[in-house]
């Protein structure tokens, strides 16, 4: 089912958020020096990764 223009909107928007986000916590894991804090949020990082593939796995099929 195609997508709404209202909906590729948002999903847009939330796909510019997550790049943001993975941008914010790569920068806070190099600058934490406890190991934990780092690992936590190269996890972060790579969920916020994860969520943005499949945001633009919705726009591409929504191009086709």
């Amino acid at each position: 089912m195609p997508l709404t223009s209202k909906e590729l909107m948002l999903i847009q928007d939330n796909i510019s958020m997550c790049e943001d986000n993975i941008k914010y916590l790569q920068g806070c894991a190099q600058l934490a020096q406890d190991s934990q804090i780092k690992n936590l949020c190269n996890k972060l990082a790579s969920d916020e990764k994860n969520n943005l593939q499949l945001l633009m796995k919705h726009i591409d099929t929504a191009a086709q």
